[in-house]
């Protein structure tokens, strides 16, 4: 089961995928609203897509079109007639979503109808009592659950710490995870990759908003209904813990203890990755402080007084650098079939290589973006913030405050689970940076009046 191990950024390419589609469907309009005080009121209709950011963001109207919505808390109560892309620490969807939603965030709730699919990055993804997701859920992160009453038209396909099946799944569920309790109904058949039962005391942690954290191992109520077959893979054989009886069986898979769960090697591995990130982010960094130290400043200075918007700007940048991919590769294909038919034998193979080398160029130079450009921003700015307090003169030698951030980065990044969200919300921040001063600098200037 390990291929369900996926990556965050893969599950975004698949994103981007989604939306592609229906973010260029012939209905949708020529303009895009904005809307920074974070509320649309219930007599709202917007008949057009929407992108709205605040610290505070409240949805009681009707949008007929793509909402985009970012901001600490963020509650969905009206209706969103297309696709939710939604990135926040504390979501709740209460209203009914005509498209897909894709999460990026901390925590997640719906208690509304979902006609498409669900996507999750988070630490925590709840499927409230009422929520009803017509087709899959597909979930990374730390805690998947869903409650008695909840319904998934299709698949779950969950990567994390911990899920809970109190609802109905009514095809399949791929499950990843060091904790697995179900409770209520599945359709067909359950796929696991389970760890062992703790053979000591049990996780002892909290904190509030966090959820409760389970022991590892495998729990299946004699309440659960799973018409398929039980297949799951472990160190040990935890058919004790199984109390219902699967329609298809229960078929058991032995699994090589995991050394990866070993801190100690995890640690290793994990300094490693972040010692060949230092040296690339240092190299890069020194090259850009070389050359642009004028637009470096001003990308720090848009991520410093734009937070909030960068962040979401960040994550439609990252989703719509895939999309964009997707859609120029299937143009090209489109476009080389075309001239192949019509007998211009030279031109297609013309368009193909010419098309497809300019993509890769393309897109190697966007993923620098993402990887590596992104936290530069952020790691200058913070190296600058920090030396403009303590040591003035030196902040104003760029090469310091860059090698200051780079170190406190790397440092950070080193944290387990806590690590993990640094990196990412760094990626967004530095990443909406770049998109708003590449607005900024396509604006027309108004003219002078006399």
């Amino acid at each position: 089961m390990s291929h369900l191990r996926t990556r965050w950024f893969l599950i975004l390419i698949l994103l981007g995928l989604v939306f592609a589609g229906a973010l260029s469907m012939p209905q949708v309009a020529q303009a895009v609203e904005f809307d920074d005080d974070g509320i649309i009121t219930a007599d709202e209709m917007i008949d057009d897509d929407v992108i709205i950011s605040s610290e505070i963001v409240v949805v009681d109207g009707t949008v007929n079109g793509a909402l985009i919505a970012s901001g600490a808390q963020v509650t969905i109560n009206g209706n969103v007639n297309g696709d939710l892309v939604v990135t926040g620490v504390d979501v709740t969807v209460n209203g009914n979503v005509n498209g897909n939603v894709a999460f990026f965030g901390q925590s997640l709730t719906l208690n509304g109808a979902v006609k498409g699919s669900v996507f999750c990055i988070g630490i925590s993804l709840k499927l409230d009592s009422l929520a009803v997701v017509g087709h899959n859920v597909i979930a990374n992160g730390y805690h998947l659950k869903t409650e008695p009453g909840s319904m998934v038209g299709r698949d779950v396909l969950v990567s994390a710490y911990q899920a809970m099946f109190a609802g109905r799944v009514e095809r399949d569920v791929q499950a990843d995870v060091a904790a697995l309790e179900i409770e209520g109904a599945v359709g067909r058949d359950v796929l696991a990759d389970v760890a062992a039962p703790e053979t000591g005391p049990g996780p002892d942690f909290a904190w509030p908003g966090f959820p409760v954290i389970k022991d590892p191992g495998l729990r299946v109520s004699e309440e659960a209904r799973i018409r398929g077959k039980f297949m799951y893979k472990s160190p040990v054989d935890q058919a004790d813990a199984i109390g219902a009886d699967p329609g298809g069986g229960v078929a058991f898979q032995l699994a090589a203890p995991d050394k990866s769960l070993d801190m100690g090697h995890r640690a290793g591995q994990w300094a490693l990755i972040r010692l060949r990130d230092f040296i690339t982010l240092l190299v890069l960094g020194s090259l850009g402080v070389w050359k642009y130290t004028p637009l470096l400043n001003r990308l720090a200075e848009q991520a410093r007084n734009k937070p909030l918007p960068a962040i979401g700007w960040g994550l439609v940048t990252l989703i719509g650098g895939h999309a964009i991919a997707v859609i120029c590769f299937g143009s090209i294909i489109v476009l080389g079939f075309l001239l192949s038919v019509v007998t211009l034998g030279g031109l297609a193979l013309m368009a193909f290589g010419v098309g497809f080398s300019g993509l890769t160029l393309a897109f190697i130079l966007f993923l620098l973006a993402v990887f590596y450009e992104s936290k530069l921003i952020v790691a200058y700015l913070a190296g600058k913030l920090i030396l403009q307090r303590f040591a003035p003169l030196v902040a104003e030698q760029a090469i310091w405050p860059l090698v200051l951030g780079v170190v406190l980065y790397i440092l950070l990044r080193l944290i387990p689970v806590l690590g993990w969200w640094i990196g990412a919300l760094v990626t967004l921040i530095g990443l909406g940076a770049m998109w708003m001063l590449f607005r900024e600098g396509r604006r027309v200037p108004e003219p002078v009046q006399q």
